[in-house]
């Protein structure tokens, strides 16, 4: 079951697909650097010459409302756990390069291998360069990658708290579900039952 690591996994796991599958038709080399980043990162800019770059901002983290209140989770041998927490990821993904060009390339290249990829699936997450701890996700468990342009007064807002933002395009990685460790436990089973009806009191 998807655990803690869950959001570090996943992030994770979206850098190193962004390295994998950058396309040879840019020619890079050294190869691109893909960087998580912080809201401090910003301030210094990662294009450099010659050096293909793209930053992964994870900007917000929100509980999925339409599966919020679901039912415990029961284990293939029987033990019931308190629910999953579904969440969303919200990435918003730069890509950093001198040549203007060159980064709405890259822009289209981005955009158009996260819709091929579309799901990520445990052999995704459960990558050992990818993740940061094996067997983070079950075999079943896989997570959509869907395209979420923001509104434009969110652009600005996220702008001015930055400084400065060059084009980027913002994603959501749905439904990550995060399992607990807290067992509901059952009540004993039933053997018999006395009834009080019927019985004179004196």
């Amino acid at each position: 079951m998807a655990n803690f690591n869950a959001i570090g996994a996943v992030s994770t796991t979206l850098t190193n697909l962004i390295k994998d599958n950058y396309s040879s038709e840019f020619g890079a080399t050294p190869e691109p650097v893909v960087h998580l980043h912080q809201t401090n990162d910003f301030k210094t800019s990662m294009a450099k010459e010659n050096v293909d770059s793209f930053s992964v901002y994870l900007y917000r983290v929100a509980i999925n409302g339409s599966v919020r209140n679901s039912s415990s989770k029961r284990t293939p041998e029987g033990h019931r756990f308190r629910p999953s927490l579904p969440l969303d990821l919200y990435y918003l993904i730069t890509p950093w390069v001198t040549d203007t060009e060159r980064q709405h390339r890259m822009l289209g290249w981005l955009m158009r291998m996260l819709e091929d990829v579309g799901t990520l699936g445990s052999s995704h997450l459960n990558h050992n360069q990818y993740s940061v701890g094996t067997n983070t996700f079950l075999a079943t468990e896989s997570i959509d990658i869907v395209c979420d342009p923001l509104a434009l007064n969110d652009y600005f807002t996220i702008w001015d708290r930055l400084g400065a933002l060059p084009l980027s395009i913002t994603y959501v990685l749905r439904m990550v579900m995060i399992d607990s460790n807290v067992s509901i436990d059952d009540g004993k089973l039933v053997q018999t039952r006395s009834f009080d009806m019927g019985k004179v009191v004196t």
